[in-house]
């Protein structure tokens, strides 16, 4: 197999990789957004609808950041050298799905 040019890697994964993060922390700073709008709703409200209004879409959120974190788990093993097959190296297993924060490493 032929080693693909430094180039390439560029345009293919690392260039990607950074517009990813970018959304990201877009999608950061519309979340810190809505969550200063909950909190004002919750002080002006003093019922308690507001968090059965918003639980699904919560849950959709959560849903899709542990399956995000899964595959930034299996982009860094996957970018490791593959001498590096040690265990907790794959999203399989259960060492990699902890949050970057709860890992001893």
């Amino acid at each position: 197999m032929t080693e693909a040019c430094p180039a390439n890697l560029e345009l293919v994964i690392a260039l990607p990789l950074g517009v990813v993060a970018n959304q990201l922390r877009r999608i950061e700073t519309d979340l810190r957004f809505l969550n200063i709008k909950a909190l004002t709703y919750a002080n002006e409200r003093e019922n308690g609808d507001l968090a059965a209004k918003i639980a699904g879409g919560l849950e959709k959120i959560n849903e899709a950041l542990e399956l995000i974190r899964r595959l930034v788990a299996d982009i860094e093993a996957n970018t490791q050298p593959t001498s590096a097959s040690q265990p907790g190296t794959s999203s399989r297993d259960p060492a990699s799905r902890r949050s970057f924060t709860d890992r001893d490493d």
